[in-house]
């Protein structure tokens, strides 16, 4: 177990970390020959997930179907993309940790659309607080995401515990100095729950 000072604060990203794709994500989307691709739809979201562009997020991702040739159609991306939702088994993990007195708080890249879905989840309700990087103005891995998240908690860089799936927002928050674990997606909850018991927080 690693020594310093104890975790007040603990920073989950979403996918990856609280939750998944859905079979019919996997099935419907990422299994279609004409899906435009990831990387794709990351460039599309962009200037929303910082928050350049607030509105037009269903028409661009419409654009980028009809442009790229995909058969898939823009309600059933959206309907797919809806159900991604958290693990029950995540959010035992987190209503244990809170247990232990530590704050549970999201730490994701998301436009207000996605967000908006989230919110009206199980998942938020289940946290303190969710920190979605199109209200910030800047997105993970720049070490302002974090810098603003340990301002508005007002706490001690070094009590922060970070967990995320992608390598580079984990590279982010080291610099911005908050403790920060990768996860790796395939290893699922039960990767997280290793981290977290490793950390101390469990």
């Amino acid at each position: 177990m690693p020594q310093g000072n104890p975790i007040e604060v603990l920073l989950l990203d979403a996918d990856g970390v609280l939750q998944y794709m859905p079979r019919r994500w996997a099935s419907a989307i990422l299994g279609d020959p004409t899906w435009p691709g990831i990387e794709r739809l990351l460039e599309v979201e962009a200037p929303f997930l910082d928050g350049r562009r607030r509105e037009g997020f269903p028409e661009a991702v419409a654009q980028m179907l009809r442009e790229d040739g995909s058969a898939i159609t823009p309600d059933q991306f959206f309907g797919a993309w809806s159900e991604i939702t958290a693990e029950e088994s995540a959010l035992e993990l987190v209503r244990q940790v809170q247990a232990r007195g530590v704050r549970c708080y999201l730490a994701t890249n998301q436009q207000w659309m996605r967000a908006e879905i989230m919110r009206g989840g199980k998942l938020y309700d289940e946290l303190d607080g969710g920190y979605y990087s199109y209200e910030l103005g800047v997105k993970k891995p720049d070490p302002a995401y974090f810098d603003h998240i340990v301002r508005d908690l007002r706490v001690q860089r070094d009590r922060v515990l970070f967990v995320d799936d992608t390598w580079p927002n984990v590279v982010g928050a080291r610099a911005a100095g908050i403790r920060a674990v990768h996860k790796p997606y395939a290893a699922g909850v039960a990767g997280l729950e290793r981290v977290l018991r490793w950390h101390g927080v469990l």
